[in-house]
């Protein structure tokens, strides 16, 4: 179903992307393709129906489950042992490739590392993937795919901490059999990570393809919300999906939200519109109130900018009269340059604009 929450997995599912289905097959050919967009555009639900649709291994990594270990060692080794498991029944002999490796324990739908062997590392891993890919696989390659990639981020520094800038660097440069895709919703933080340009990182200097998921225009969102309503058999008048579209600026998840409520509810009106809306601004609620506990100034910046002020400096004067004192030039340069590493906010011709219209509006009322 078209307006299923969950994440599209395969290719009949996934609407209006075949462009961003063209672009990732030419990519695949290099090393590392980035896939790049603001929340709930469609990153994931791309990803995996492209993936599903390909007759080449792969491995899908949620690096959202790190969090729940505190990006440990041993959660990543896990997670590892999870997501080429989960493969296994299909690529049967991607297990053969972890036979007698010092570390790893083999069962018939499952592979578990163990993170306290020495010598099974991350590098050690995926050599043992290339040589699979490289000559068990009719195509000579695999696909590694991390999901939520800045989150790699966590890993690095301290004992035991694990640089995967490195390894994809040393990946990039030996293991002919592997591709990687990374997606981001925080592309700024991403790409600070990775460092593409900064002569320290390890990855500098190297050619990666970037694949942008940009959201619905007002046609392929009515085309979108149509060809839902149509699949659970509802008529919707024009006006009800042009008022919603105007609330969602094209923002498929967002669509999709309003459309399986219009299905659990048998309603599709302006009143509908209005329960959607209170309900999705529940939900970047929670999301920002995380945000407001490192600094309160996220907050009033936020505010300001929902509020009209687009330039530097309305901003900051915004800012200065809601707290009640001044603000040096460069507190305000880096809270704004977090928003925009996070995605919440961008920077188009020296003007700040908020890139999900929901939580301007959410910021207006706070």
């Amino acid at each position: 179903m078209l307006f299923d929450l969950r994440p599209k997995e395969c290719m009949r599912e996934l609407f209006g992307r075949e462009e961003e289905v063209k672009l990732l097959m030419k990519a695949i050919s290099t090393p590392i393709t980035l896939l790049l967009g603001v929340r709930r555009v469609g990153k994931t639900s791309l990803l995996k129906s492209f993936l599903n649709s390909l007759d080449i291994p792969h491995i899908y990594i949620d690096l959202r489950i790190l969090e729940d270990g505190g990006y440990s060692r041993v959660q990543l080794y896990q997670l590892l042992s999870e997501s080429i498991s989960n493969c296994i029944s299909k690529w049967r002999k991607m297990i053969e490739c972890f036979k007698g490796v010092r570390g790893v324990r083999i069962s018939e739908f499952s592979v578990e590392f163990d993170w306290r062997e020495p010598s099974l590392t991350i590098t050690s891993l995926l050599n043992k993937l290339n040589d699979y890919a490289m000559n068990k696989t009719r195509e000579g390659f695999m696909i590694i795919s991390f999901d939520e990639a800045q989150l790699l981020r966590f890993l690095l520094g301290g004992k035991g901490r694990i640089d995967f800038r490195r390894i994809m660097a040393y990946a990039y440069d030996n293991l002919r059999g592997l591709r990687f895709i990374l997606t981001g919703s925080e592309v700024g933080l991403l790409l600070h990570f990775l460092g593409l340009d900064e002569a320290s990182s390890p990855l500098y200097g190297r050619y990666i393809s970037i694949v942008k998921v940009e959201r619905f225009t007002k046609e392929k969102s009515i085309e979108f919300l149509n060809k839902g309503f149509k699949e659970v058999n509802m008529n919707v008048s024009d006006d009800v999906l042009d008022a919603i579209i105007e609330r969602v600026d094209g923002i498929p998840g967002w669509l999709t939200y309003f459309g399986y409520m219009c299905f659990e509810s048998r309603s599709a009106s302006k009143e509908t519109i209005k329960t959607v809306v209170e309900k999705a601004l529940g939900l970047v609620g929670r999301e920002l109130e995380e945000l407001f506990k490192r600094s309160s100034q996220y907050r009033h910046v936020l505010k300001a900018i929902s509020l009209g002020a687009t330039s530097w400096s309305n901003i900051k004067r915004a800012v200065e009269v809601w707290i009640g004192r001044r603000l040096a030039n460069a507190e305000i340069t880096r809270l704004l340059n977090t928003l925009i590493n996070l995605s919440i906010v961008e920077k188009t011709n020296g003007e700040y604009r908020i890139t999900d219209p929901l939580i301007a509006e959410y910021c207006r009322k706070i």
